[in-house]
């Protein structure tokens, strides 16, 4: 599917980051989680279908889930 889609600039993760937790140490950065699930609402695709440069599509929604429960 194609899209228009660009992951976050240097300054609008230093934004994001403020906002999350960052201090764990996690095997996926949560800027990339971050960029996935941008990615995901931009193609509409499900979640099962992830493109292959990012995390398990598990991976992504656990932390979208935690996202969304900490508001």
């Amino acid at each position: 599917m194609k899209t228009n889609f660009t992951e976050m600039t240097d300054s609008q993760w230093q934004f994001v980051e403020k906002i999350i937790d960052n201090k764990r140490s996690r095997k996926h950065s949560l800027r990339t989680i971050v960029n996935a699930i941008l990615w995901l609402n931009e193609t509409g695709v499900q979640w099962r279908n992830i493109d292959s440069k990012y995390p398990a599509w598990q991976t992504i929604y656990y932390h979208f889930r935690q996202f969304k429960l900490r508001g």
